[in-house]
């Protein structure tokens, strides 16, 4: 398909510009809001009567000036996640612009496409071209890249693969294949974790017992805070009598000369400095009431003793004998991704979303809704639920979507994939 398009520069901003000609709807409103970070930005101009397409391009790196520098089997993991969230969107693939003048590259060195409606060639049909393209403009001399890159086109044109072989060829190993690992991998470095604290613990309680007041005695000497209060107090002292003589300095001086406005700005400053200095002493002499500043290590080396033993804890009052329950989680969720942080699924009714309001944690990312799934306990199983959210979950690679589909038991290892993020269920 022949395009009317050009590259152009305004400011210190640059432009892909193409004429519109097909009218849309979604696809426009996906363009328009910028709703895929993976995808250019696009705004929709209007000049002498027609619209065109603006994809801007200055905020990104190109992939041409970057292509011989990238690891290529990371490169192309990275282009699949891009297809897949695209697809996410139901956005057509074939949409698409896979040539190096097109692609660009963000911080991260993750692949920003161009999605233009009015470009329409098979994916698999570009892959091949845009592979083709990059074994013409490398270098020879990096024999291990063109190796990768002919060994690849070759993989493509041979077995034409779907999604699923193409993230197995590079080692993006799907869900089934990472559980076994992850658990077995959760399972020794909870275990060797477990025993070092437990060493540790047994170790403190042993000192504890042996000498807890002489070891109390040496924490409460050594700590350095005494220093720095006494010397506070110090300053605070001098700061409030330095003060006090300020004010009758200049008091004396206004009812001699009268009011003159050096005389007035001084009396103000040294109130203003006193009460300053009162504030401190009252703050560092209240810190300092108690006499026992020391850490009752003992106490809570018992604390956590009790919570190794994963025992529920009471805490009784001693007038109203009130008892407080603090109940073990359901479970955690461990994410695939190490920039995300684990999950810990401490209450019954657990509601996960990227809203602040009306969940119980805040996940941000691409395709997750502002309440997108709910964690709850039934007949003694953990079973999460859909809460109508746009794209919906997916439990080890089955999509939860709909009136029927909504809910699902959980076992020990199952992937869970909210928007974009995956995550492992490990029951508690």
């Amino acid at each position: 398909m022949h395009l009317k398009e050009q590259w152009i520069r305004e400011g210190f901003s640059s432009y892909y510009v193409v004429k519109k000609e097909l009218k849309l709807t979604y696809e426009k409103n996906i363009l328009y809001n910028h709703t895929l970070p993976c995808l250019l930005p696009c705004e929709f101009r209007i000049e002498d009567g027609e619209e065109y397409y603006y994809y801007e391009t200055g905020i990104y790196t190109k992939l041409k000036d970057r292509i011989s520098m990238l690891e290529p089997k990371l490169f192309f993991a990275y282009l699949l996640e891009v297809f897949e969230q695209v697809a996410s969107y139901l956005l057509e693939l074939d949409h698409l612009k896979l040539d190096l003048e097109s692609m660009f590259l963000d911080k991260e060195d993750r692949p920003v496409l161009c999605y233009l409606p009015e470009y329409e060639k098979k994916i698999d049909e570009q892959l091949r071209d845009f592979i083709e393209e990059c074994i013409e403009y490398i270098s020879g001399d990096d024999k291990k890249r063109v190796r990768f890159y002919y060994e690849f086109h070759s993989f493509l044109i041979k077995e034409k693969p779907n999604m699923e072989q193409m993230k197995d060829y590079l080692e993006v190993r799907s869900e089934k294949m990472n559980g076994e690992i992850l658990r077995e991998k959760i399972k020794n470095e909870e275990s060797k974790s477990a025993q070092n604290m437990q060493e540790n613990l047994s170790d403190l309680i042993r000192d504890e017992k042996d000498s807890p007041e002489k070891d109390e005695i040496k924490i409460y000497e050594k700590t350095p805070k005494r220093i720095l209060i006494l010397i506070g107090k110090i300053i605070s002292v001098v700061g409030c009598f330095c003060s006090i003589l300020g004010i009758v300095y200049f008091v004396l001086k206004i009812f001699e000369y009268g009011f003159y406005y050096l005389f007035l700005i001084g009396s103000l400053v040294s109130i203003a400095g006193l009460g300053v200095s009162v504030y401190g002493c009252y703050k560092l002499w209240k810190k300092n009431k108690n006499p026992k500043t020391f850490v009752d290590s003992w106490q809570k080396t018992e604390n956590a003793a009790e919570l190794l033993d994963e025992k529920t804890i009471l805490l009784e009052d001693e007038d109203d004998r009130t008892v407080l329950l603090l109940e073990e989680p359901m479970g955690r969720l461990v994410p695939k991704n190490p920039e995300q942080k684990e999950i810990v699924l401490d209450d019954d009714g657990f509601v996960i979303g990227r809203s602040t309001q009306g969940t119980d944690h805040q996940l941000e990312g691409t395709g997750i809704s502002r309440r997108h799934i709910r964690f709850y306990k039934e007949d003694g199983n953990v079973c999460c639920e859909d809460l109508d959210s746009t794209n919906g979950i997916k439990i080890n690679g089955v999509k939860l979507n709909g009136k029927k589909n909504k809910k699902a038991v959980l076992k020990e290892g199952d992937c869970i994939k909210i928007g974009l993020e995956e995550f492992y269920f490990k029951q508690d």
